[in-house]
């Protein structure tokens, strides 16, 4: 019988090519886990999916040769049945192991298709073999040779299918079908085109009762074919579902851990590497033996802003002061946040002296620029401090400290500067710290003091009030100067509290010296531009009043120029309230701060005060003298009384009254005094009928 008379069964022709499609998709699939996977994992998924693949492959073989019709039942020796099967699977295997690592090179794609092709080749052949028939089989010539090549063609094309679907990412379900498709077109081609070349004896086929009958390969290989291929791909789909979702939670994690770390390591405000982050490279520099320096930058009178403008105005300003702070520095260089207003800089390794030196001045100069936030034009300062290292210290804690110092020393030189560290800085911020304890303490034990000064009317030698003064004398510290208190307490923040309670005592001493002498005593307050600046200043004035039960007319302010410039619009608000109640105002220590004369006519001010500065060399000074002259005159021009602070001898009183200024006080007259000296001092004047004039109450 030959091939060209046979005919066959439709329906098992297209469930064979339904099997070749499964066997390819199947293959396509488990390719994909197998380059996937690495490790025993990687051999598991080798191993099952050559069986499953080699499986499929096997039974679209013999499914194509039970759908031709020979006219008789064909058995098939069990042997080489099992060999073409163990060929399917090994030449799967072979497939697989081609794909799961590597390019896919054209040497590489050529001998893994010969191989693939030549087993395909062995598994039909021997399964033709396998059938029991009387002589041999042949085959024509061209019709073999046509199906080797289409056996390797298709091996090739199912490699460079794998490859492609299977590079980096699963593909989408719609290409692996399309894919297997043509896989199994080129198996089933295989196929039949080898049936076709086979020429068989005529009537040489027999039915063996030892072998495997068609009806049952049919059945057996039809259904465990299809489920070893269904559950290879069931598990495939699985487990790429959890590879999948594991993906995606590695992937959470991944970002959970990221922010997580960012959450650690950056300040949530100007997402800035924070105090941890900068120690961790603080630590990688000393490992090495490069020199570098360390910058403590502080804001000056920052909390003031927070005070006067609000924390979101506050909080502007310290991500625009960040942003200031990066663009100064170098992509190699850390810029730290490790306070409210506090920042540290980090030189990259092989800084020295003169390079910190020259970031120094461009950190200072690019933080005194004015800030816009919204409608608000903020201005502030900062200071600086720098340790070196080895110079200043060779562990991060000894850095951090001296850096710190030597900030604190640029603040005490007036601010808006700069320090190198220096040995002696470190005891001087011991004693800050002291200082800021001890002051609490004094605060809140209620051990500070106020002492009086008397003002004294030039022309006639009248007392015509007092300027209450911060005096404390601390047990431990001794006696400290208000030159040290005042800018300890704006730093610290204590200097509302303090404000507050000086200026509850001085209105209280006035209204029981009022009750006890019947005379009203006009007495000046001190005034911190935190405090006038505070959103709360004027209704503290107004309730201390009230508990004191002070005339607001016996009360004056007096204010330094920083206080009028640092907000100019809150500043006139405020004063505009003060002086409605009828409290005086007046410039302290005019001449020494940045205000003009626009400025002072803006204000509701009764007085300027000549700074004891230019007092002490106006009668020997040509220079000092002219300015005393020019603040006079200028004063007169405004209608302002002038009060001349630090009039220590005759010359300078003779000066001040030649220029017709209205008050004075100073030594000449009377140090200050306590509450009681005063009373006695007042009490002896009063005697050579030289008291307070009661009109001036009020004035």
């Amino acid at each position: 019988m030959h091939d060209h008379h046979a005919s066959y069964n439709l329906a098992l022709v297209l469930l064979s090519f339904g099997i070749a499609t499964i066997a390819s998709f199947t293959a396509l699939d488990l390719a994909g886990r197998v380059r996937a996977s690495t490790g025993w994992v990687s051999h598991l998924w080798l191993a099952g999916g050559a069986f499953a693949m080699g499986t499929g492959i096997w039974a679209m073989h013999f499914i194509g040769m039970l759908a031709m019709e020979m006219g008789a039942n064909v058995a098939y020796g069990l042997s080489l049945t099992v060999v073409s099967l163990i060929a399917a699977i090994a030449t799967s295997a072979i497939a697989l192991v081609v794909v799961q690592r590597g390019r896919l090179t054209l040497a590489r794609l050529g001998g893994g298709a010969l191989v693939m092709g030549g087993g395909v080749c062995l598994m039909h052949y021997v399964g033709m073999e396998a059938m029991h028939i009387d002589g041999r089989l042949r085959y024509v010539p061209s019709l073999f040779a046509v199906s080797v090549l289409i056996a390797v063609s298709a091996s090739a094309a199912a490699l460079w299918l794998v490859f492609r679907l299977n590079r980096s990412r699963r593909s989408p379900l719609w290409q692996r079908l399309v894919a297997a498709v043509i896989m199994a077109v080129g198996i089933s081609g295989m196929h039949y085109t080898g049936m076709a070349a086979a020429v068989y004896p005529p009537g040489a086929v027999l039915l063996e009762s030892g072998g495997l009958s068609a009806q049952q390969l049919a059945v057996s290989v039809a259904l465990v074919s299809t489920c070893i291929m269904l559950a290879a791909l069931l598990i495939s789909l699985f487990d790429a579902h959890m590879t999948s979702r594991n993906a995606q939670l590695a992937a959470s994690l991944q970002a959970a851990n990221t922010e997580l770390k960012q959450m650690i390591y950056r300040d949530a405000l100007t997402q800035l590497p924070n105090r941890l982050l900068l120690e961790e490279r603080l630590e990688e520099q000393l490992a090495g033996s490069a020199t570098f320096a360390l910058f403590f930058v502080d804001l000056d009178r920052f909390k003031q802003v927070n005070d006067t403008l609000g924390h979101h105005v506050g909080d502007q300003l310290i991500r625009q002061a960040a942003d200031r702070l990066r663009a100064a520095v170098r992509e190699s260089d850390t810029v730290a946040r490790v306070g409210g207003d506090e920042f540290i800089v980090l030189l990259g390794e092989s800084s020295g002296r003169e390079e910190a030196d020259t970031l120094a001045r461009r950190l200072v100069s690019t933080l005194d620029n004015p800030f816009q936030i919204g409608s608000s034009v903020v201005k502030v300062s900062t200071s600086v401090g720098i340790s070196l290292y080895p110079d200043d210290g060779r562990d991060k804690h000894a850095l951090m400290i001296h850096a710190d110092a030597a900030m604190y020393a640029a603040k005490r030189l007036g601010r808006n500067t700069y320090q190198f560290f220096e040995p002696d800085m470190t005891s001087i911020e011991e004693r800050r710290i002291k200082l800021e304890r001890r002051l609490r303490l004094a605060l809140d034990s209620d051990t500070l003091d106020l002492a009086y000064q008397p003002k004294v009317e030039v022309e006639s030698g009248r007392i015509t009030g007092v300027e209450a003064l911060l005096r404390w004398k601390d047990d431990e510290l001794g006696i400290v100067e208000p030159s040290e208190i005042i800018p300890l307490a704006e730093d610290t923040g204590l200097i509302l509290p303090l404000g507050e309670w000086v200026l509850h005592t001085a209105c209280r001493y006035a209204q029981r010296w009022h009750e006890e002498t019947g005379q009203a005593l006009f007495i000046s307050v001190n005034i911190s531009a935190i405090q006038l600046n505070s959103r709360h200043f004027v209704e503290t004035v107004k309730k201390l009043l009230a508990d004191t039960g002070l005339t607001p007319t016996c009360l004056e302010l007096e204010l330094t120029e920083s206080a009028l410039v640092l907000n100019p619009d809150i500043a006139l608000e405020a004063l505009n309230e003060l002086r409605a109640l009828g409290i005086a105002i007046s410039i302290d220590d005019f001449g020494t701060g940045y205000s003009n004369l626009a400025q002072l006519r803006r204000f509701p001010i009764d007085r300027l005060k000549i700074d004891r500065a230019f007092m002490a060399h106006a009668v020997t000074d040509a220079q000092d003298a002219a300015i005393v002259k020019a603040v006079v005159a200028l004063a007169q021009s405004l209608d302002l009384q002038v009060v001349a602070e630090g009039v220590e001898n005759e010359q300078q009183l003779a000066l001040i009254s030649q220029l017709h200024s209205h008050e004075y006080q100073g030594y000449l007259f009377s140090e200050a005094l306590s509450g009681e000296e005063l009373k006695r001092f007042w009490a002896a004047h009063a005697s050579r009928g030289q008291a307070v004039d009661p009109s001036d109450e009020g004035r």
